[in-house]
């Protein structure tokens, strides 16, 4: 096929290897094993969107119509309290009480081999979340207000010691999500994001620092495969986006931490062209939005796949966060990680919805702080 974008790919890969770290690092994420920490998405309503770049936010989920069941296990023996938080990822609109980046933050004890599920319905701060967990809720199942505005965000879970609540380096949690939009009848699932213990001693307190001693690095680039969306109706339209955070920030801080992404796509025939992306804390983006170029791949093309590439970007205003933990100067390499989703409105006989996720891939190449920064560290103590 021929497309009609420059071919200015093979530079850009090039120019942005010295951001993933030279080589392998046994310290980056594990996807596929058990964990002392997870991520896992929030989503309750339609994306806004992004007011950066001017991205047409979710494309997949609808306004204040979904509803996300996050179930988190422990794989060990004995009890472990899960220190959570419900951070909103909400863009451009202060959340309640003036904070940005703000979360809920709860307790849950989980017994040996138990497992509790999180469900985040919407209401009219935000989202709600309903749980039973053994201990701290209280017997049975009781509400949280997620009073942050939190329609949208990520939930946070560390397993700490239930006699101290001192965080632990023990990789026994496992979990995943699922979205279901019900106004379309849509739904996806996705594993969590597992972040494991490092090498070192922790603290035991909720500055989780991603240094390969408290909690394993972020990974230099992520990437995914795509089915090539085409999202203009009829049978064979399909749609992508992105759901992507950052960790390297404090909660309620005026100052969200910003992320500056460079991309890369390739096509099928291994045609390659670049973009860049930028967002605040958290976004869900369809790949319209990424570049125009996704739109001109030919629809008969098996697919393609994309990298992204973390950059320095200045933060607007006093970054507290530099500050705490980096040089001071305002300019931080902020880490990324998500998941893929896909989705077609109509497929089979009779038609209907369909949908799809995983979380993005992952370089064993650690990410390479700016200048002299700290490695990244999500402070939500």
């Amino acid at each position: 096929m021929r497309i009609g974008w420059r071919r200015g790919g093979v530079a850009l890969a090039t120019a942005v290897l010295s951001l993933a770290g030279a080589g392998a690092d046994a310290q980056n994420l594990d996807l596929s094993e058990l964990a002392a920490a997870l991520a896992l998405p929030i989503v309750t309503g339609g994306q806004a969107p992004n007011p950066l770049v001017a991205s047409a936010g979710d494309v997949i989920v609808a306004d204040n119509a979904a509803i996300t069941m996050a179930t988190v296990t422990n794989a060990g023996q004995g009890q472990v309290l899960l220190l959570g938080h419900a951070i909103s990822g909400d863009p451009g609109v202060p959340q309640a009480g003036g904070d940005l980046w703000g979360s809920d933050s709860f307790n849950c004890l989980l017994t040996g081999r138990e497992t509790a599920t999180f469900l985040f319905v919407p209401n009219a701060a935000g989202s709600i979340l309903y749980v039973e967990c053994s201990r701290d809720f209280g017997p049975g199942i009781r509400a949280l207000n997620v009073g942050v505005g939190g329609q949208n965000g990520i939930l946070w879970v560390a397993a700490a010691d239930p006699a101290t609540w001192s965080t632990l380096s023990s990789d026994i949690l496992f979990g995943d999500a699922v979205v279901a939009d019900v106004a379309t009848g849509q739904a996806y699932s996705v594993g969590a994001i597992p972040f494991q213990a490092g090498t070192g001693a922790n603290d035991g307190d909720q500055v989780f620092r991603f240094d390969g001693l408290e909690y394993a690095r972020w990974p230099g680039v992520v990437a995914t495969n795509f089915v090539v969306p085409h999202a203009n109706g009829g049978p064979g339209a399909m749609v992508a986006e992105l759901i992507l955070f950052t960790l390297d920030g404090n909660l309620g801080n005026p100052t969200l931490p910003r992320v500056s992404l460079a991309g890369i796509a390739f096509d099928d025939d291994e045609m390659p062209f670049d973009f860049s992306h930028a967002f605040d804390c958290f976004d869900i983006v369809d790949f319209s939005s990424l570049s125009p170029n996704f739109a001109l791949i030919a629809p008969g093309s098996n697919g393609g796949h994309l990298q992204l590439f973390p950059r320095q970007v200045a933060s607007q205003g006093n970054d507290v966060h530099d500050a705490g933990f980096g040089d001071g100067n305002n300019i931080r390499r902020r880490p990324v990680h998500g998941w893929i989703v896909q989705a077609a409105p109509n497929v089979g006989t009779p038609p209907g919805p369909v949908a799809w996720a995983r979380p993005l891939g992952q370089g064993r190449g650690s990410l390479v702080p700016f200048l002299q920064d700290d490695d990244p560290a999500f402070d939500a103590d």
